[in-house]
């Protein structure tokens, strides 16, 4: 293995020919820097994607750099830095993102073994379809339509202009209301030209031997006139104030808690990192987005928030409490919650059945771990947020069974909820205890203000916890199952039931028996009946029996919820044996070095050893930081102060 872990960056040294790919984000944008000075990809929130693709050429004295130079990569935060030692010159290539701007820097040190003349060109290839795509998806209008017309037929202010100090300044507007600029250190050239628009652009200059010259270039794409506009003029006259600001950024990415050796303060920065890059603010919107591939239109969703916030909770919690008014905000007046709330305050796929739980959740445990009391009556769509937490409850209970307390996901074809791959019909294990939880913590942020109804949750609560261990534990198996119908039980051992041991509803006898279970079966170095090896934890094991259940990915085996490996709820289970002194350490971080070995260096949504990835830099699967902060297996203990 050629990573090493040191100073929390994640290390790679391999040819400089072999591509390094590693993700960013902030408040803004996203992008990936390919490890031979690239920009790979570039996305603007909530509006579209840049590039096609993107080449960085390095030539001295006219003649392309032999590309076997050994490289070392550092990757941390927002930052890459790749040194090499070329046969005329030493490099050092440094690509970052602040934490506010859209806009990509990029700095090359160039240190000469000889008299040569030094050459960089980047070309790239626009992303017209993504501009266009997301133009019509989003602000579809005779105006929309005029801008579109209008970007193919006005004359464009396209061109490169040289400063008095030498810099330069390449202006591109690209289609419509679509820009993208580039400000230039040193000598800049624009080579080639789309339809008027610079799409090639070279810089350079002579280096006498043992000098060391440094060119900087920052570039930014968006619409002008808006919150995406970046002015990379001015960026590039406060370049080192931008490279503060991201160094301060991984230096903010501290674990409260002592960590035990350079392999985990890397894996903390790593998965802290995921979670933070994904926060935005887009005027009233604040939160979290799910991952880099949730931009279009950019939104929130409850689970994933849910299990995000966790890791931000001891380092900022002001970001929780906006991300809970957001997601308030998306409620509607009759208590249902959708899957996510968009930029738009409008839903996005409603009235799941898990999102009415996870966002009772996530004001209690805010509460409990801040004592900010005030966050309850603060003024959202319906009212507070306390009488939204009431309002998604009691709209809950329409979908209960009067007999049992338990919720039944009508229709058989009804798949709304994390595992929307797979359709867990009438009483499922997960539902039942997410929904637990959410009236017992209802029923304790009551306990302030009102004690009848404090009584009445909580009593509601204790009846959905004999319900499910009366109606969903398999004695004989040792586990919850899955999900149970009239005529049909899947009763396989799936990772999400793992929440029955965080809120307590599994007592220890059950607890242990689970969570023995689940090493022998879901921890894949134990599991001997499966045979793709030792690649990190199962999503359920066995695979799931009714084909007619799953759709889409999940019809595979060892494929998203049918067995591949969600890195949030390896990190849960990891948390859960935390709590009973079980060996925690493998299901923490085996997903993170199996990832590592194949080349994704951001924490990933979800991922197979026999199919395709998911995406990287997946905000929720910054859980790992959660289980390092609260060490003690006491986090879901924490009570409210009266």
């Amino acid at each position: 293995m050629t990573v090493e872990f040191k100073n929390g960056k994640i290390i790679e040294k391999v040819p400089f020919s072999k591509k390094v790919a590693y993700d960013v984000a902030n408040n803004l944008i996203s992008a990936q820097f390919d490890g031979r000075g690239a920009i790979s990809k570039y996305a603007v929130m909530n509006k579209f994607s840049v590039f096609s693709a993107y080449y960085t050429l390095i030539s001295v004295d006219g003649v392309s750099f032999d590309w076997n130079a050994k490289k070392t990569v550092e990757m941390v935060g927002k930052q890459m830095i790749i040194s090499f030692k070329a046969k005329d010159f030493d490099m050092v290539i440094n690509q970052f993102l602040d934490q506010k701007t859209n806009c990509i820097y990029v700095e090359n040190k160039v240190t000469a073994k000889k008299d040569m003349d030094f050459r960089v060109v980047n070309n790239f290839g626009i992303n017209y379809s993504s501009y266009v795509e997301q133009l019509l998806a989003n602000r579809l209008s005779p105006k929309t339509i005029a801008t579109l017309i209008g970007g193919f037929l006005k004359k464009k202010k396209n061109g490169l202009t040289i400063n008095n100090d030498g810099s330069g300044y390449i202006r591109g507007d690209v289609l419509g209301d679509f820009y993208l600029d580039i400000a230039i250190s040193e000598e800049p050239v624009a080579l080639e030209a789309e339809r008027g628009f610079v799409n090639q652009f070279g810089y350079g200059s002579k280096i006498s031997k043992d000098e060391t010259k440094i060119y900087r270039y920052v570039i930014s794409a968006g619409t002008r006139n808006d919150f995406t506009y970046g002015d990379v003029q001015y960026a590039l006259k406060h370049f080192d104030e931008a490279f503060a600001d991201s160094k301060a950024y991984i230096d903010m990415l501290k674990c409260t808690v002592k960590l035990e050796d350079d392999f985990m303060e890397s894996y903390y920065k790593s998965v802290l990192n995921a979670s933070l890059s994904n926060y935005k603010e887009l005027g009233k919107f604040k939160g979290f987005l799910a991952g880099i591939v949730y931009q279009f239109p950019a939104r929130t969703y409850y689970r994933d928030a849910y299990w995000t916030v966790l890791s931000v909770l001891p380092v900022k919690p002001e970001l929780v409490r906006n991300e809970i008014i957001t997601l308030a905000n998306g409620i509607n007046d009759k208590g249902e919650c959708p899957s996510a709330v968009k930029f738009n305050f409008k839903n996005y796929w409603g009235n799941h059945y898990d999102s009415p739980s996870f966002f009772v959740m996530m004001v209690y445990d805010y509460i409990a771990h801040t004592n900010d009391k005030s966050i309850l009556s603060e003024a959202v769509a319906c009212g507070t947020v306390l009488d939204s937490a009431k309002l998604v409850m009691d709209r809950l209970y329409q979908e209960v069974d009067k007999e049992t307390g338990l919720l039944l996901k009508s229709g058989k074809y009804n798949r709304r909820d994390w595992c929307d791959n797979v359709f867990r019909s009438d009483y499922c294990t997960y539902d039942e205890a997410l929904y637990c939880r959410a009236l017992y913590c209802l029923g304790e942020l009551y306990s302030l203000s009102n004690k009848d109804l404090s009584e009445k949750y909580l009593a509601m609560s204790e009846k959905v916890k004999n319900s499910i261990n009366e109606l969903l534990w398999d004695e004989e198996k040792g586990w919850y199952v899955n999900y149970k119908s009239k005529d049909f039980v899947e009763d396989n051992l799936s990772i999400d039931t793992v929440v029955t041991i965080l809120f307590g509803i599994a007592d220890e006898e059950k607890s242990r028996r689970i969570l023995t279970n689940m090493e022998r079966l879901l921890e894949s170095k134990n599991n001997k009946e499966q045979v793709a090896g030792d690649f990190g934890t199962l999503a359920v094991y066995p695979f799931y029996k009714n084909i007619q259940d799953i759709v889409q990915k999940s019809s595979l085996p060892y494929y998203y919820h049918n067995g591949g490996d969600w890195p949030y709820l390896s990190c849960i289970y990891a948390y859960a044996k935390l709590m009973y002194n079980m060996d925690y350490k493998y299901p923490l971080t085996r997903w993170f070095e199996y990832n590592i070995e194949r080349g994704n260096y951001t924490p990933i949504e979800f991922f197979s050893p026999v199919h395709p990835d998911g995406s990287m830099l997946q905000a929720w699967s910054s859980t790992g930081a959660f289980v390092l902060s609260y060490p003690d297996g006491q986090f879901f203990n924490k009570k409210i102060q009266k």
